[in-house]
C-alpha cells in the first residue's frame, strides 16, 4: 500500500477511534448525570435499559423506562426522547421532549380525578405524548408551543397558549394567583372517545345512549339560543359548535383569544359561564367524523 494510503487509512482508523471514545465519555457522564439528577429528587424512581445522546444534535435517548413519581404514580415508556432541556434554572425555561409508547393509569391521582377519569374511558391511556414550552423571562410568560397526547384508541389531544405574569425563578403555588390566560387552543381528534363517554353517562342515566345523545343536543340548542336572547353572540356560536361535535364526533378545535390576558381566577369566581365565554372570546369549531384517523 502507498505510503500516502497507508497514511489515510491510519488517519481514518485514528478517527473512528477518538469518535467512539467520544462517544463512550459523553454518554457515560451523561448517564452518570442523569441518576445523579434522578437521587436528588425525593421519591422519584427511574428505571431503563439504555441511554446514549447524540453527538451531532445532543439529543438524550432513554429506553424501555419505568419511572414511579414523587407522589407515587407509575409510568412507563418505551423511549423518551429530549431534544431541548434547559439546565441552568431549577426550573426549566424549555424543554422539547417526546415519549413514545407511554402508559399511564389516570385513574391513579385519586379523588374526583379518578372518578373523571373512568367516567371518560381514561382508565388507561397507552400513546405518544410530545412537549415543547419556553419561558421569557424578560416579559414574564410562558408559550406552550405544543403539548400533545396521541392515543390511537381514544384519540388525539393538542395544546397550545401563552400564560403572562408567572415567574418561574420563584415558582411558588401561592404566585399563581395572578396568572393570566393571553390566548389558547385545544384541538381534539375523536376516536372511542366520546362514543365511551355517552355509554357511560346514558347508563348512569338508565336511558339507551341514542337518547342521551339527542338530550345532550336540545340541551346545548337551548343553551345557546338563551345565550342569544342576551345577546352574546360569542357565547351563541360556541354552544353551537359543541352542539355540532356531540352530534357529529369527529374532531373539535376550541380557541381562545381575549383582547388581553385574562386572570384565570376570573373563571372561577362566579361568574356567568356565557360572560366568561365573551370574556374568553371563545370559538368552537368541529368538523365530522369523515376522515379523522
Amino acid at each position: 500500500m502507498p505510503r500516502l494510503g497507508k497514511f489515510v487509512f491510519s488517519f481514518v482508523l485514528f478517527v473512528i477511534v477518538c469518535y467512539g471514545g467520544l462517544v463512550w465519555f459523553v454518554n457515560h457522564e451523561v448517564e452518570k448525570g442523569f441518576n445523579e439528577a434522578v437521587a436528588g429528587v425525593d421519591g422519584l424512581k427511574v428505571a431503563y435499559d439504555d441511554i446514549w445522546v447524540s453527538i451531532t444534535d445532543q439529543t438524550v435517548t432513554l429506553t424501555a423506562v419505568d419511572a414511579t413519581l414523587p407522589d407515587g404514580q407509575q409510568m412507563a415508556a418505551k423511549e423518551i426522547v429530549v431534544h431541548a432541556f434547559d439546565e441552568r434554572n431549577p426550573v426549566p425555561h424549555f424543554i422539547r421532549a417526546q415519549v413514545k409508547g407511554m402508559q399511564y393509569a389516570p385513574t391513579q391521582m385519586g379523588g374526583a380525578l379518578a372518578l373523571g377519569s373512568a367516567m371518560f374511558g381514561l382508565e388507561r391511556l397507552n400513546g405518544d405524548m410530545y412537549v415543547d414550552y419556553r419561558y421569557d423571562t424578560n416579559a414574564n410568560s410562558l408559550t406552550l408551543n405544543n403539548f400533545s397526547f396521541d392515543d390511537q384508541k381514544i384519540g388525539k389531544l393538542e395544546l397550545s397558549g401563552t400564560m403572562t405574569d408567572l415567574d418561574l425563578d420563584q415558582f411558588r403555588m401561592e404566585k399563581l394567583v395572578g396568572l393570566r390566560i393571553a390566548n389558547a387552543e385545544l384541538t381534539f381528534m375523536n376516536r372511542s372517545f366520546f362514543s365511551t363517554f355517552m355509554q357511560r353517562a346514558a347508563e348512569t342515566m338508565r336511558i339507551p345512549e341514542a337518547q342521551a345523545t339527542e338530550e345532550l343536543i336540545s340541551e346545548l340548542n337551548k343553551q345557546a339560543q338563551m345565550a342569544g336572547n342576551s345577546d352574546n353572540k360569542v357565547a351563541e356560536n360556541a354552544l353551537l359548535g359543541l352542539k355540532d361535535f356531540v352530534a357529529d364526533p369527529g374532531s373539535i378545535v376550541i380557541s381562545a383569544t381575549p383582547a388581553e390576558p385574562v386572570p384565570y381566577l376570573y373563571l372561577f369566581m362566579g361568574r356567568d359561564v356565557y360572560e366568561n365565554m365573551r370574556l374568553m372570546n371563545l370559538t368552537v369549531k368541529a368538523a365530522p367524523a369523515q376522515g379523522v384517523q
